[in-house]
């Protein structure tokens, strides 16, 4: 697997390099036969070209990706996205076993020249402009690399951070009664006194039936929980960082689901007994910006449950962006409010 991790640090500069719109006029000749040879029927949307390659966007079987190659003509490798539930169940139940707090940003199916052919998952801690990682799989679902953090060190902090009264993880705890340790309390992270006069400003206690109740969530930021005069429920999304509203969600009721996101569910969940939990719009404060400056669109976050034999319910936390399109999926909760 040695040329494996070439591909990885390829493609790794490749997603943050410029890359040039060309006209396939501009595409040598020695390219244009290399992708040729590659597939036998594709059709090419559009050419770009970077330091030392040229990027074909295309379509093979129905199956929209990019095929890399050399400015000198040789094939390197082709990526093509796909949907968390297509790739290996192993796959995927190592990702929710080992990293909480991270949420899955992309999935590829990556083929190489020499025939290695695996999946490629980009994950990245909860928060704003969280470092990304990737992880890559054989085709069954079994991790071969990764960049990402120890998982062992992941669910230690992840553990420690949810359970401050405890002291640690209980990983590796033995059993022995271990000595009393006067220890400081820990008292619970509680919003400013900026981000509660913010939330007063907006929200006057006469607007509010219930609420607000302030829970932290990730490092960075408070989350006030509230129901107006109407019995709608919502949640305000501050910053510790810059003290302001960084988003609202809204709690949509049962009747108000939205119908693709639903459809989505029943395709994905085919033949198995589920609920949908909670559905929650999120929209970005109107003076809010995200790294690249722009205002972000909305999405949707839902959690759906099943029951388990012997009792209880699993939860699968997802994620879609503003047209109903699936992103992503949560390994844990968002914060202790959130459906456990």
């Amino acid at each position: 697997m040695k040329r494996l991790l070439v591909a990885i640090l390829m493609a790794l500069p490749l997603a943050a390099g410029a890359q040039t719109k060309v006209k396939e006029t501009a595409v040598p000749q020695s390219v244009l036969l290399a992708l040729e040879k590659t597939y036998e029927s594709y059709k090419v949307k559009t050419w770009y070209q970077a330091t030392g390659q040229y990027i074909a966007e295309l379509v093979v079987d129905g199956q929209h990706g990019r095929a890399f190659f050399t400015a000198t003509g040789d094939w390197q490798y082709s990526t093509f996205p796909v949907k968390v539930e297509e790739c290996p169940t192993l796959m995927n139940t190592y990702f929710v076993n080992n990293y909480p707090g991270y949420r899955i940003r992309a999935t590829e199916y990556v083929e190489e020249m020499n025939g290695d052919n695996y999946y490629r998952l980009t994950i990245q801690k909860k928060g704003l402009a969280a470092e990304e990682y990737e992880m890559i799989f054989d085709t069954r679902g079994k991790l071969l690399q990764t960049n990402a953090p120890d998982p062992d060190e992941v669910k230690r902090d992840y553990y420690t951070h949810n359970n401050p009264d405890e002291g640690g993880s209980t990983m590796n705890r033995d059993r022995r009664p271990r000595p009393v340790v006067d220890n400081p309390v820990v008292e619970k992270k509680g919003p400013t006194d900026a981000i509660v006069a913010n939330f007063t400003k907006r929200y006057p206690p006469t607007r509010l039936s219930k609420g607000p109740e302030w829970v932290a969530r990730d490092d960075d930021k408070m989350v006030a929980y509230y129901s107006n005069n109407q019995g709608a429920e919502f949640e305000a999304v501050y910053s510790l960082e810059t003290q302001a509203l960084v988003m609202t969600g809204k709690v949509l009721s049962e009747e108000r689901y939205t119908s693709a996101i639903l459809k989505y569910l029943k395709q994905a969940f085919r033949g198995e007994k589920y609920e949908v939990e909670k559905m929650v719009v999120y929209e970005y404060d109107a003076k809010y910006r995200g790294v690249d400056g722009k205002k972000p669109k909305p999405y949707t976050y839902v959690v759906v449950s099943q029951k388990q034999k012997g009792g209880g319910r699993t939860y699968t936390r997802m994620e879609f962006d503003n047209t109903a399109k699936f992103v992503g999926l949560l390994a844990q909760p968002l914060d202790e409010k959130d459906i456990q």
